[in-house]
């Protein structure tokens, strides 16, 4: 089955897709998800993810999307298996070639298949989580303002999209600099104006590690009127605490 998804001039679309759904299934069955990546599982759609970011440029087939979505499944499914750390040597690639290739795929999906957004965006998180190198792709790339344009996009796609910040984030004080200033603030001040409590939970998370990790970011958030932006959550139960939280952080530091 891998043999047939190898990329090249002899892979068959229509064979490759219902190869690419039966391993995805095959994977979610978590029979053996261990031997599949042990036999190159992770390789062989990983240079098929490049293949198919390298087609799309290249073509406007619009079949390329039906190979896309079980490839980008079987990816971020069998990185919840593996060590993230080793994600890029299993796959033989460097990190920023995977990432750069992710997001050919979603222009692609956006000007032509949107509802497939959600499925480029959850291997981005996959791939982020864990490991620093693939945040620093992300940075060193120039993604962060392409990443956070997708946000007008649905509420689905911008919980997604702020959790591959969050992720980034995370990592720490020297990346929450290469984040800021740029358009993170004035996105995350357009998300509190949404009425989605997961949309604007996210965001209330990925301030609370800007405040914590970004020294001028309380300063930042206070001059571009962040407080009357949280005012309008402090009776939503979900939310509550968190509000208190950044309001007391603001305020009191």
């Amino acid at each position: 089955m891998l043999q047939l998804l190898q990329p090249g001039p002899k892979l068959n679309l229509g064979v490759a897709v219902e190869f690419a759904w039966c391993l995805h299934y095959i994977i979610c069955s978590q029979v053996n998800n261990a031997l599949l990546i042990t036999h190159g599982a992770l390789s062989t759609l990983g240079l098929l993810l490049l293949d198919l970011a390298g087609a799309v440029q290249r073509t406007e087939d619009a079949g390329l999307e039906l190979l896309a979505c079980p490839v980008l499944r079987c990816l971020s499914n069998l990185l919840t298996e593996a060590a993230v750390e080793a994600v890029g040597e299993q796959m033989q690639l460097r990190d920023e070639r995977v990432v750069a290739a992710l997001f050919i795929l979603l222009q692609f999906f956006l000007q032509k298949q949107p509802s497939l957004l959600p499925e480029g965006l959850w291997l981005l998180n996959n791939l982020t989580a864990n490991s620093p190198s693939f945040c620093t792709s992300l940075l060193s790339l120039d993604l962060i303002e392409p990443l956070l344009q997708l946000l007008s996009v649905s509420n689905v796609v911008s919980v997604l999209v702020l959790t591959v910040v969050c992720n980034i984030a995370e990592k720490g004080p020297a990346y929450c600099q290469r984040l800021w200033p740029g358009p993170l603030l004035p996105s995350l001040l357009d998300t509190l104006a949404f009425s989605d409590t997961e949309v604007v939970g996210q965001s209330l998370e990925l301030l609370q590690l800007l405040f914590l990790y970004q020294p001028g970011a309380v300063q930042a958030f206070l001059q571009q009127s962040g407080l009357q932006a949280l005012q309008r959550h402090e009776e939503v139960a979900q939310l509550q605490d968190r509000v208190r939280a950044l309001q007391q952080t603001a305020q009191h530091g």
